[in-house]
């Protein structure tokens, strides 16, 4: 673990908030040109692209709240109240950062005339991208831990605010990696006819993305809120799972069945 990156009698950089910033420039300028090849206006992604910044953050907090919520309403009072609003304490959440940026983007989209779904193409890999330097932070600051292993490559954690004595899975890194993996993927291959029309890019990123994080989340150590048992964040991975399969099946089958009926048939010559 390395929490804190360099420290001063002034000021801190702590290693979390260090590549949040990283992640957050590098996301941004992966959307910007990622945007610009897929031939969207640059003075739409420019005038909107702080604004799902910041709905983001404030998605990643509320979902962080819900998913820890024994942690910051261990009792109801004025001052846990106010805890909420402070977001250096780490608190925050992919799920709510994705949630909230990507509702934010279909309403600007909406509201500006704009094809939702090529945006879309645009912004997963970007939210990937940004999330795979964000996954470093959160593994030098000890956050988003795993539970026990016996494997080769598990690591000890020296804190107070981790259960675990021995070796436990580097569930941070695993999201570092499968999230880069597919965001590559998707840019690599994205001009590919395979991926018209617009979205299906972005769909099956999402499903390759929430299925590994759900099998991820069976090897996850900290504690979160339960439902029936089951890791909250584990549901919502599998909901993001069946909602994009769904959505990817039933809108691209309508697409292409439309297709086929607009394609004039041509007659066969007889002889």
């Amino acid at each position: 673990m390395l929490p804190i990156i360099f420290q001063t009698k002034y000021f801190t950089i702590h290693s979390l908030w260090l590549f949040l910033v990283i992640a957050l420039i590098a996301g941004v300028i992966t959307f910007i040109k990622l945007g610009l090849k897929n031939g969207l206006k640059l003075q739409f992604l420019t005038e909107n692209t702080f604004l799902i910044l910041i709905a983001s953050i404030v998605g990643a907090r509320i979902f962080a709240i819900i998913l820890n919520w024994n942690t910051f309403f261990y009792e109801y009072s004025q001052t846990t109240f106010l805890q909420i609003f402070k977001i250096w304490d780490k608190g925050l959440s992919f799920w709510g950062a994705a949630a909230f940026g990507i509702t934010t983007l279909y309403l600007l989209c909406r509201k500006n005339d704009q094809n939702f779904l090529k945006w879309l193409d645009s912004l997963i890999p970007a939210f990937l991208v940004g999330l795979s330097v964000a996954a470093i932070g959160t593994f030098l600051d000890g956050r988003w831990y795993g539970n026990e292993t016996s494997l080769p490559w598990g690591v000890n954690f020296e804190s107070p605010s981790i259960k675990y004595t021995v070796p436990i899975h580097p569930t941070q890194i695993y999201i570092m990696l499968y999230s880069a993996v597919i965001a590559t993927i998707a840019i690599v291959i994205k001009d590919h006819k395979f991926f018209e029309p617009a979205g299906k890019l972005a769909t099956l990123s999402i499903a390759a993305f929430s299925f590994l994080n759900f099998l991820q989340e069976f090897l996850r150590g900290d504690d979160v809120t339960m439902v029936f048992g089951v890791r909250f964040s584990q549901i919502i991975s599998l909901l993001a799972l069946i909602l994009s399969l769904t959505f990817y099946f039933v809108y691209y089958n309508k697409k292409a069945e439309e297709i086929r009926t607009k394609t004039p048939k041509i007659k066969k010559r007889t002889f």
